[in-house]
């Protein structure tokens, strides 16, 4: 029995259907969540009026807090110079602005 036209055509969609499945990855790869990111090995904690993050590749701390009545935002920095010794004094970065 031979395949009639409408059969080939079907048959044609298909394997182009897949071929295009398989190329897919090769031609518009998936974006994927990266672990390597800037922001990747920081850690994260805050409340109302504060807010503190920690990088755990170099040691940094930065601690960003809003201040007086006008709640201008003060960054402080401090660095962990190895496990279990105390943090050096935070040093203030940005001081606000006075009027």
């Amino acid at each position: 029995m031979k395949p009639d036209l409408y059969t080939r055509a079907v048959l044609t969609v298909i394997a182009l259907a897949l071929v295009l499945i398989a190329c897919n990855q090769y031609v518009r790869p998936a974006t994927t969540a990266s672990a390597q990111g800037p922001f990747a090995a920081m850690q994260f904690t805050g409340d109302a009026h504060s807010f503190t993050l920690f990088d755990q590749r170099t040691g940094d701390i930065w601690t960003y807090f809003q201040a007086g009545p006008d709640m201008n935002m003060i960054l402080h920095h401090a660095k962990v110079s190895a496990p279990g010794k105390p943090v050096p004094s935070l040093t203030v970065v940005n001081q606000p602005q006075k009027p």
